[in-house]
This record gives C-alpha cells, sequence and structure tokens, in this order.
C-alpha cells in the first residue's frame, strides 16, 4: 500500500511574502510523488498570494495536484486549520507553516515510518533556524504510544504542534476544530489526535526547519495571547472530563500549565494583581514544583498569600 499513500500537505497563509517562497520550494521539491496541497489565504494583507501563485507556476504544479482557498475576511488559524483539512484529500495530512520550510525527503521518510499505512501519526524531530544561520536541533522526548503521548501534550513535556507530524486523515473527523481559538488551537488539536489515535511512531532525524526569525510571529505574551491560553487548556480540561481522564495525574498536569499562564499576570509587561488572583486559584501553589530562582519563588509565595503590598514593594 505505501506506494499509494497518498499525502496532502496544508498552508494557511497570512502575511509571510518575505518567506513564502522557500516555503513553497521545499514542499515542491518533495522526493514523495503522491502529494496534493492545500493553500488556504487568510486575507493576507501583503503580496502573499502572488508569491503563491508565482512559486505554483514555477514549479509547474499541476492544478488537480492543489487548490487555493481565500477567506472573504480575516479568520484566524483555528479557522484556517479546520479549513486545510476540509479541503484535503488522501490517507494522511502534514502542516506546513508558511514561514517554514522542510528538509526534500520529510513526507517520504514519514510515510515509510507508517509501515504501509498501519501507524495513524508518526513524529519527527526539528531544529530552529536564526538569522545568524545558526540552527538549534530539538529531540522530542516521545513515548511510544499514543496515550503517553496525549499526557506529555498537557504541560509541554512534547511541543504540542502539529507541523512535527504526519496524521491520518481520518481522525480529524472525531472533534471539530474550536473556532478563533487561536495561538493554543495546536494544543487543544494535538491533545485530540493522540486521544483518537491508536498507533504511533517516532522517527529521530530533523525533518522541520522552524524559523525564529520572523518578527510578525508572537514572540512574547500579550493580554489577547494569554487569553487564548487560558480557553485552551480550559477546552481540553473539558475534553478530559468528558472522556473520563480526569484523574489525579492529569489534574497536576493540568494545574503545573495553568500555573505557567497565570504568572504571566505578575510579570512587568502584564502586572495584573487581579486576574493572577482570580485566573485559576487552584494552581496557585504549584510554582514550589518549578525551578524558579530564589526572587521568583519569594514573589509566587507572597501572591498566593494575597500579601500584594509587600509584592508591590518587591517589584517596585
Amino acid at each position: 500500500m505505501e506506494n499509494n499513500i497518498q499525502v496532502s500537505i496544508l498552508m494557511p497563509i497570512y502575511n509571510v511574502e518575505n518567506y513564502l517562497g522557500k516555503t513553497l520550494d521545499s514542499i515542491f521539491s518533495q522526493t514523495y510523488p503522491h502529494l496534493f496541497y492545500v493553500f488556504v489565504n487568510d486575507c493576507s494583507s501583503d503580496n502573499s498570494l502572488q508569491v503563491l501563485r508565482d512559486t505554483i507556476a514555477s514549479h509547474q504544479v499541476d492544478e488537480a495536484r492543489y487548490i487555493i482557498v481565500e477567506h472573504e475576511q480575516n479568520e484566524g488559524i483555528a479557522v484556517s486549520r479546520a479549513d486545510c483539512i476540509a479541503n484535503a484529500k488522501g490517507d494522511y495530512v502534514y502542516f506546513v507553516d508558511s514561514d517554514d520550510w522542510i528538509e526534500p525527503d520529510a513526507v517520504e521518510q514519514m510515510v515509510s515510518a507508517t509501515q504501509g499505512g498501519a501507524i495513524d501519526i508518526v513524529g519527527c524531530d526539528f531544529k530552529k533556524d536564526f538569522l545568524s544561520n545558526e540552527e538549534t536541533f530539538h529531540r522530542e522526548d516521545y513515548a511510544d504510544n499514543c496515550r503517553e503521548n496525549m499526557l506529555k501534550c498537557l504541560n509541554y513535556d512534547i511541543a504540542t504542534v502539529l507541523w512535527k507530524l504526519l496524521i491520518r486523515r481520518s481522525l480529524f473527523g472525531n472533534f471539530t476544530i474550536t473556532p478563533h481559538v487561536d495561538i493554543v488551537e495546536d494544543y487543544i488539536i494535538s491533545v485530540k489526535l493522540y486521544y483518537y489515535a491508536n498507533s504511533f511512531a517516532a522517527l529521530h532525524k530533523a525533518f522541520y526547519h522552524y524559523v525564529q526569525y520572523n518578527q510578525a510571529r508572537v514572540s512574547f505574551q500579550t493580554l489577547r495571547s494569554i487569553s487564548m491560553h487560558i480557553k485552551g487548556v480550559q477546552e481540553v480540561e473539558a475534553f478530559c472530563r468528558e472522556k473520563g481522564l480526569f484523574d489525579e495525574y492529569v489534574e497536576h498536569k493540568l494545574k503545573l500549565r495553568k500555573f505557567n499562564i497565570k504568572s504571566n499576570f505578575l510579570t512587568r509587561q502584564l502586572l495584573d494583581y487581579d486576574a493572577f488572583k482570580n485566573t485559576f486559584p487552584e494552581a496557585n501553589s504549584m510554582w514550589r514544583e518549578m525551578g524558579y530562582s530564589s526572587k521568583e519563588k519569594l514573589k509566587f509565595w507572597l501572591a498566593e498569600h494575597g500579601c500584594y503590598s509587600l509584592l508591590k514593594l518587591l517589584q517596585r
């Protein structure tokens, strides 16, 4: 069956004209032949759509092998991913972000790891690419089964990104991607995919290049991104409860994630004592299990005990 396995490469696109050409060159130069491409342009205001059309033409990609979906208004990454899935074909899907790139044999080797289509999800490692031409290798601590990988996702013990996974397309039929919950959409989706999948294989090779020099990417926490992270962990917790997975271990892992989120309200950029107090109070003591400095530990101890007047003096 391996020779007949079809893979759809899925790419949401939004304002990446300076990076898109290299990304497209990498997916159109794959050694694996049975590929279909889905592009969702989320109302880019730059020249991204023209770069896409020009690169398709330069690679002479047959019209039967791709589709371009154009949104009438900006919908966000979650809706774009859902539209990618809705237009995908074949057995597996592989997300590639529109400012990253992949090695020429990425799809071929990951398809081979499916053992002729028997494996539901195949994961790989990745590299981070920096403007200085430096690369850092990131080896993922995958488990050998889907349930353990789902648990590892809860507090980001493995990266909860879709672009390092070759995924059986039919798995997406088990759930709906929540619209307009962006930034953490891949966290929610990863947990659900691992829950519904039956088999997993890891390839410890860095096929994916995660570009770090696109300044348009969200590289810092904002109130909007914190709000999305809150919604993300709430949806994952609700899912775990619904599926009867919410035991002490899952609760503990989610509390760690919750504290990581709420701790942003004690940073200088987002300082808000009321928000810290009211956001996930059940996670207030989790700082004790994290490797914070003595000064940070004092800060969190004061916050846990409501000593905000002293905390203000500490943070002057």
